[in-house]
């Protein structure tokens, strides 16, 4: 049912001209010498890669890339920029401007505070509202709930998926009724969208307090244990079995979930995963030196688990990586376990944090590229995004990725000033950041707006476009 269901069709929201001059080309050739290269992109979608100096191109602006790595621009599916709502927490002006310094250009945003799109009206309020302050490219999920159901169809030709909060959250309560689970994948099946899933058990959740009434954060993994995860996602599988849907599963956590969504994929079900950076480079452990800020939901588990998520997506079980960026303030997370809100802030050095995981040895470049571009793009059925290829839009990170900079929270974009990775030595962090053709970065900073934080009220020029969902490929150009 899902591969046949209709998908809407949309015209490309067009671009800018552009030709990046002497770059190269990071994750196909990792010789010393890669060849200089030039990339072209017309209208906002590339037209020619050529050996330097070899494209004509007239009458278009050019940026010179001195040499530097060329990677897409990133595509993160899991964001919260608590905006409409919360916009003290983050703001999509801000929140963009930290993506920007990440690397992303496209983002999927999860709104987990009101007003939830649960109607068609909702849906295309927020869109509305998010395409006046974006300044990248998004897409915004709708809200699975019983008062969705009814206008269902309406918000599917609006959104790439339809999240369904299966373990309580921020701001959203788990369904914790197997009947009224089966009969919610039943309706997103129909309306021919993949359910995207927070995958904890709440029966086993509602366990977990009460075994640690006194928890601190060295015990947040143990309140929400890896079983509640397992046991959801055996459930979302099992509904997928049942209704010929698809699934996605949002920051896999587990060794035992990976299986799971491994095992589904054998099977030949319509089954999909990511993670975030906090499950491979951290651990429970890190609770002693970091406290509630590693306090996130699903729970950071053992090094072991870290381990099988990294194996996943190097075999592709898991297809990617998103940030789950849910940023609080530094006030809000240094209260008491009991009070102290989950989530953390990372979108802002999602390359620097994916190349890491290159530089540990634990992805090969192509494995790092695809996790946070064409693999997470294709999670999602995102269409153009992801491929420095012709014909796919002209999204293009450029960064040196042997120079390293320490993590100073105090200076990233977004709003949370803190970071689990303060003190990490990273590289590759974005120099020049290209969105179908646009500038919105150059020389380290970023363009687009006024002032060095942007405001959460504030509306931008020349700024995002929704995301196309018609197909994985784009249309060949005319």
């Amino acid at each position: 049912m899902f591969d046949a269901a209709p998908v809407p069709t949309s015209p490309h929201p067009g671009g800018d001209d552009l030709v990046l001059r002497n770059i190269r080309l990071w994750a196909l050739d990792q010789r010393e010498a890669a060849p200089l290269m030039d990339i072209s992109i017309r209208s906002g979608r590339i037209d020619g890669i050529s050996p330097a100096g070899e494209l004509a191109t007239a009458g278009r602006a050019e940026l010179n890339g001195r040499g530097r790595a060329a990677i897409p621009g990133l595509v993160d599916v899991h964001v919260h920029f608590r905006d409409p709502g919360l916009t003290y927490k983050e703001g999509w002006v801000r929140g963009s401007r930290g993506a920007i310094h990440g690397g992303v250009t496209s983002i999927v945003e999860v709104q987990n505070c009101p007003p939830l799109s649960t109607s068609v009206q909702a849906i295309s309020d927020r869109l509305e509202y998010v395409e006046s302050r974006s300044l990248i490219d998004f897409g915004c999920l709708g809200n699975l709930l019983d008062d969705s159901v009814p206008e269902l169809e309406g918000i599917a030709a609006r959104v790439p998926a339809i999240k369904l909060f299966l373990g309580c959250s921020t701001g959203v309560g788990g369904q914790d009724n197997p009947e009224q689970v089966l009969a919610l994948f039943a309706a997103a099946a129909r309306a021919g969208r993949m359910v995207v899933a927070h995958c904890e058990d709440q029966a086993l959740l509602n366990a977990g307090e009460k075994s640690f009434p006194d928890a601190t954060a060295k015990e947040h993994h143990l309140v929400r244990s890896a079983e509640a995860e397992v046991e959801s996602i055996r459930l979302a599988i099992n509904c997928v079995r049942q209704t010929g849907g698809a699934l996605h599963v949002f920051h896999i956590t587990s060794a035992g979930g990976v299986q799971l969504v491994r095992d589904a994929k054998a099977e030949g079900l319509a089954v999909f995963a990511t993670t975030a950076p906090h499950y491979v480079l951290l651990s429970c452990e890190d609770a002693e030196r970091l406290d509630c800020f590693i306090k996130v939901n699903p729970s950071v588990k053992t090094k072991a688990d870290g381990a099988a998520i990294l194996a996943a997506l190097r075999d592709g079980t898991v297809d990617g990586i998103g940030t789950d960026h849910a940023p609080h303030p530094r006030e809000h997370k240094t209260r008491e376990y009991s009070k102290a809100p989950s989530g953390m802030p990372s979108i802002d050095l999602l390359w620097p944090l994916t190349l890491e995981l290159f530089r540990r040895g634990e992805l090969t470049a192509k494995q790092a590229v695809q996790s946070v571009t064409s693999g997470a793009a294709a999670s999602m059925r995102i269409a153009d995004k992801g491929r420095l290829e012709v014909g796919f839009d002209g999204d293009v990170v450029l960064f040196d990725p042997v120079k390293t900079r320490t993590v100073v929270a105090a200076h990233l974009p977004s709003t949370s000033k803190w970071s689990c990775y303060e003190g990490m030595e990273l590289a590759g962090f974005p120099e020049v950041v290209v969105r179908r053709g646009s500038i919105l970065m150059n020389e380290g900073v970023i363009l687009g707006c006024d002032g060095p934080d942007g405001d959460a009220g504030e509306k931008v020029a020349n700024g995002g476009k929704p995301l196309r969902l018609e197909a994985t490929r784009p249309q060949t150009l005319t």
